[in-house]
């Protein structure tokens, strides 16, 4: 894995909104293409489409197939359905989303394990028992890690978790599936099980620990990479 890819990612993000705050790219202004800015930068263009992507998800741009990304006309508007991806980009760096995440997360297990029907157990243990099965194949399991997770909080039946978990979820998408990449999965099926035994047996305070322990891996290895420093 380039241990340098997530901070250019973030270095790019933050430079184009800047530019946008600025006023350098307007409402309605084209921006460069993924290829006119991973020349500017120096980076690959899937650096710069995470970058990209990013700016969508917080509403700042929108991109449309075979024409560009564009600056939107009115994303500094008050709609209420805007400022949840306001709130979002207020953190520049990738630790803050990440730690909302766990906050999310662990209080998604505590719900679920005072909710879960024994059908959605059910669900949870044919999801583990898919990722185990295909423990060996990293791809795979970094692309289906999310299943666990997105289950997980749609039994915690709070809606709000549900979105903002596939919106932060969105923006790290890299970052976590070259984390699986990177270290394995032996850790991640321990956890999952971990987990899942413990809204099987209705202890939300065993879930909530579990998981947060398993986001802390996350957050651990994160800090662990080597960072660069804005110029």
């Amino acid at each position: 894995m380039n241990k340098n890819r997530i901070t250019q990612g973030e270095y790019i993000f933050n430079k184009l909104r800047e530019k946008i705050h600025n006023g350098e790219y307007k409402g309605g202004d084209q921006l460069p293409t993924e290829m006119e800015l991973a020349e500017e930068y120096s980076v690959s263009r899937n650096t710069v489409r995470a970058a990209i992507n990013r700016l969508v998800m917080i509403g700042m741009v929108e991109s449309f197939q075979g024409k560009g990304t564009f600056v939107k006309e009115n994303y500094f508007s008050g709609k209420t359905e805007e400022i949840l991806p306001v709130i979002l980009s207020e953190g520049s760096d990738y630790l803050t989303l990440m730690n909302l995440r766990s906050a999310i997360e662990s209080q998604s297990a505590y719900l679920a394990a005072q909710r879960a029907t024994f059908r959605e157990i059910r669900q949870l243990d044919d999801i583990v028992n898919d990722l185990e099965e295909h423990k060996d194949d990293l791809k795979y399991y970094s692309e289906n890690d999310i299943k666990i997770h997105s289950k997980i909080a749609e039994i915690s039946g709070n809606k709000i978790f549900v979105s903002l978990l596939e919106m932060i979820r969105e923006i790290l998408k890299d970052v976590l599936e070259d984390f699986i990449m990177e270290y394995g999965n032996y850790e991640s099926m321990k956890a999952h099980r971990d987990i899942v035994n413990a809204i099987k047996m209705a202890d939300p305070e065993k879930a909530r620990e579990s998981m947060h322990k398993h986001m802390q891996t996350v957050i651990n290895r994160y800090l662990l990479m080597p960072k660069e420093e804005e110029e």
